[in-house]
């Protein structure tokens, strides 16, 4: 029908420049306050374009993710004010059309972008999520950070380290605390450095210790299995190590080990559904948050848009400005409200798929109601 595609066009244009706008004033002002970061590191790549196309490319696909649900509703009052501003609103309900039926293509095109939003978060950011957790500071991933110690809960291990590079994989001066039923090597293991490997044919998943100092004769010592598993391999078992070498099973990637936040921020479901089954990681309550809320926001940015849409076609007329000044009060309800709930289960007062489930609870009646008089 012709109002669907003249409205879908004009939501689309808007999406577009509040997206880019919103984006290049964030983007903007981020290479301002790191131009001096962009500019040593284009002299060592060749160039500061190329420099800032490639770090502000990769966090524009995670910009659209943190943003979608707000610009959808952002394009969609757009869309409806300027028909009111145009009298055109008018002259479709003098025409017979009802609010609902202005109203669905603004809702369809919501749908749309939530279902590229699950695309993105579940096939792209977790397939560049490496880039976009380095910062101006570490555009190479290879500026050595503090590390802070973490157990393997499997094994019970405890890895303490100096430093660590992201893009090497590689802890600087490991220094693991041994238990009990592992502790025929000595009380810890000390070396050089520790490499991240992935599961190979030789070994499963696990750090590679370069250079070991403790024990001293770690190459005349056998391996150590617990529970009839090789969780520490020497010389003495594995040929493809070399002297003054060992290697110790983990279940806690790099990225876990080093305590990223972005593992689970941008790592698929099915990824976060096995960290959750990992018995080595331990997780608490936010990656079960983080799957739950995922399931419930294409509902939650539905609701959303139902609570704004209302305030531009609902039967009492505002202003333009108004319309949006509501628009925006309602947004910020929205969130803090899921914001809310999610501090709860953080802090273990509610459980994660209560917390995660709870806005939804909340918010769909409400927007049920709001959006009642379009119906009619």
């Amino acid at each position: 029908m012709l109002i669907d595609r003249y409205i879908i066009r004009a939501q689309l244009q808007a999406f577009c420049i509040v997206f880019i706008s919103l984006a290049g004033l964030t983007f903007v002002i981020d290479a301002f306050t790191n131009l001096e970061e962009f500019m040593l590191h284009a002299e060592k790549t060749g160039g500061l374009i190329r420099v800032l196309g490639m770090y502000y490319g990769y966090r524009l696909i995670s910009f659209f993710d943190a943003t979608s649900p707000i610009i959808s509703l952002a394009s969609g009052m757009f869309a409806l004010s300027w028909l009111e501003r145009h009298n055109e609103l008018t002259a479709l309900l003098a025409a017979g059309v009802t609010r609902w039926r202005i109203a669905k293509p603004a809702i369809l095109f919501t749908i749309v972008v939530s279902l590229l939003a699950i695309g993105n978060r579940e096939f792209v950011l977790p397939s560049i999520r490496f880039v976009i957790a380095r910062n101006a500071q570490d555009l190479d991933g290879q500026t050595q950070k503090n590390f802070e110690a973490r157990y393997d809960h499997e094994t019970e291990i405890l890895f303490r380290g100096k430093s660590y590079q992201e893009a090497l994989r590689r802890l600087e001066s490991p220094s693991l605390l041994m238990p009990p039923l592992l502790a025929e090597l000595g009380p810890q293991i000390d070396a050089a450095e520790a490499i991240w490997k992935p599961e190979a044919t030789e070994h499963p998943a696990g750090y590679l210790l370069r250079g070991v100092s403790r024990p001293p004769d770690i190459d005349a010592l056998p391996a150590l299995k617990l529970q009839d598993s090789t969780v520490i391999y020497t010389v003495q078992n594995s040929q493809w190590l070399k002297p003054s070498e060992c290697f110790v099973t983990s279940g806690v990637s790099f990225e876990q080990m080093i305590g990223s936040s972005n593992w689970s921020l941008y790592s698929s479901t099915i990824n976060l559904i096995d960290a959750i089954s990992n018995p080595s990681l331990g997780v608490g309550a936010e990656v079960p948050l983080r799957v739950h809320a995922r399931f419930v926001a294409p509902f939650l940015d539905i609701s959303l848009v139902l609570l704004g849409i209302p305030l531009v076609l609902g039967p009492s007329r505002r202003g333009v400005f108004v319309a949006v000044g509501l628009c925006v009060l309602t947004t910020v309800a929205f969130f803090l409200t899921i914001l809310s709930f999610h501090a709860l289960a953080t802090s273990y007062i509610l459980g994660p798929s209560l917390a995660a489930w709870a806005p939804l609870m909340v918010m769909a009646p409400l927007a049920a109601w709001r959006a009642q008089p379009m119906w009619e």
